[in-house]
């Protein structure tokens, strides 16, 4: 129990450095709930997704659970841009998990889901619509599904321009969050 508290405290406080070092492409305090994570992965099908990506991966608390949902014929691309979380991503053994040291503005193929963790409205508006325009085109060729959460519902005219959206508020979470589960225009 003691070690399993250390660790949850060293993650928390990786998750702050990063903020620090870099508030625009972090954008929160603290990795995703478990109760987040779950309502992002109960919007999917999952006997349909055979390609996933993840925009925004971190150190991996929702690839995980990602991976632990896929068929055994899918695979997920992990995108992120901060080096230290790459560097735990690619801890991560499992080789079904491609982990993409890039930014999301170029997303490598089409998809059947894309997840997406990024702080949109920390970002400079035209790489957040950069990153929508491109999760619509990589989407649109599948009939695909974009699930993401914010923060703030400030977000929803910049979705509304790419997506038709749904959203749903998940409060045990810090801090409290809404997930957007989205489809292409």
């Amino acid at each position: 129990m003691i070690n399993a508290t250390r660790l949850q405290l060293k993650n928390h406080f990786a998750y702050l450095q990063q903020f620090v070092a870099a508030p625009r492409t972090v954008g929160t305090l603290a990795p995703s709930s478990p109760w987040l994570c779950q309502a992002m992965l109960n919007q999917i099908e999952w006997t349909r997704a055979l390609t996933i990506a993840e925009l925004g991966a971190a150190d991996g608390v929702l690839t995980k659970r990602i991976l632990g949902r896929i068929r055994a014929d899918a695979d997920v691309d992990a995108y992120e841009i901060q080096p230290n979380f790459v560097h735990q991503l690619r801890q991560i053994d499992a080789p079904r998990l491609r982990v993409m040291a890039q930014s999301a503005e170029r997303l490598e193929r089409d998809y059947d889901v894309i997840f997406s963790c990024l702080p949109l409205l920390s970002m400079p508006l035209k790489v957040s619509m950069r990153i929508l325009q491109q999760s619509q085109e990589r989407l649109r060729t599948r009939d695909g599904t974009l699930v993401l959460f914010q923060y703030s519902h400030l977000s929803e005219k910049l979705l509304s321009r790419y997506f038709r959206w749904k959203k749903l508020r998940v409060v045990r979470n810090f801090p409290p969050a809404l997930v957007y589960v989205c489809t292409p225009r």
